[in-house]
């Protein structure tokens, strides 16, 4: 005759009884917690830091990629070719490569001041748009640079607006650049679609007026917008009347 021995649980075992007396992660291992939300809140700080120290970077190679080779003589003529601390030798070498791309840009602008420093840089350009590759090259990177400009040579976005582009019910933002007159149309309104986060590369669109809806926004909050991928948008968008806002009802 078999018995239950008298110190085993009698009847069935709650099971979710004891799924509750388990202590969540957390509690279990605080320190895990711990370096879970400090590695969060480090790489969030970190992430900014290096995408600005990149572009730094590449604005550095870019301005200094000229006068890189010049520099280094210069430093060689000072230090000699082995004297001076590499450290020194190398902060010593970019501190000059910067120095003399500035005299450069400073010189270019200084002449374009005068009669005839402009007759000197238009016959310049003028030789460069008569090679036969790099004249595209050259032409596209002056008429960007002059878009992008405040004033001078370029009439720079002249407002911000939304577009239905792709397709119909997806709204982009874009910058209008000129209008047009159209015999059929009326008036078609300019429009460019920056990408992101590179707002120099987009999608060049002619869109009728109605079609085009305008912002409160200035040029510099619109090009932030792109940069952060909608990020620093405001949390309420605000149609500006004075640019017409008529927008074309979806069918």
């Amino acid at each position: 005759m078999s018995t239950t021995p008298s110190n085993l649980p009698q009847g069935p075992v709650d099971s979710t009884a004891a799924i509750k007396t388990r202590k969540p992660l957390r509690e279990r291992s605080p320190v895990l917690a711990h370096l879970r939300s400090v590695m969060v809140a480090g790489l969030l700080t970190a992430i900014p830091l290096f995408i600005t120290g990149y572009l730094i970077k590449i604005v550095y190679d870019l301005i200094t990629s000229p006068t890189g080779n010049l520099a280094k003589w210069i430093v060689d003529q000072i230090y000699g070719t082995s004297g001076a601390n590499p450290v020194l030798r190398t902060a010593t070498a970019a501190t000059i490569a910067i120095l003399i791309s500035l005299l450069v840009v400073y010189l270019l602008g200084l002449l374009g001041t005068f009669f005839i420093g402009r007759q000197i840089l238009a016959q310049f350009e003028h030789f460069i748009e008569n090679l036969p590759l790099i004249k595209g090259i050259y032409g596209t990177t002056k008429q960007v640079m002059a878009v992008f400009r405040k004033g001078g040579g370029g009439a720079g976005f002249q407002r911000v607006v939304l577009v239905e582009f792709p397709r119909e019910g997806t709204w982009t933002v874009a910058f209008v650049t000129n209008t047009v007159q159209d015999n059929t149309v009326g008036t078609l309104v300019c429009c460019f679609i920056p990408m992101t986060p590179n707002p120099t590369s987009g999608f060049f669109q002619m869109f009728p007026e109605s079609q085009v809806r305008s912002t409160t926004w200035t040029v510099d909050m619109g090009i932030k917008i792109v940069l952060s991928g909608g990020l620093l948008a405001p949390k309420k968008l605000q149609d500006n009347p004075s640019n017409g806002t008529d927008v074309k009802p979806n069918s």
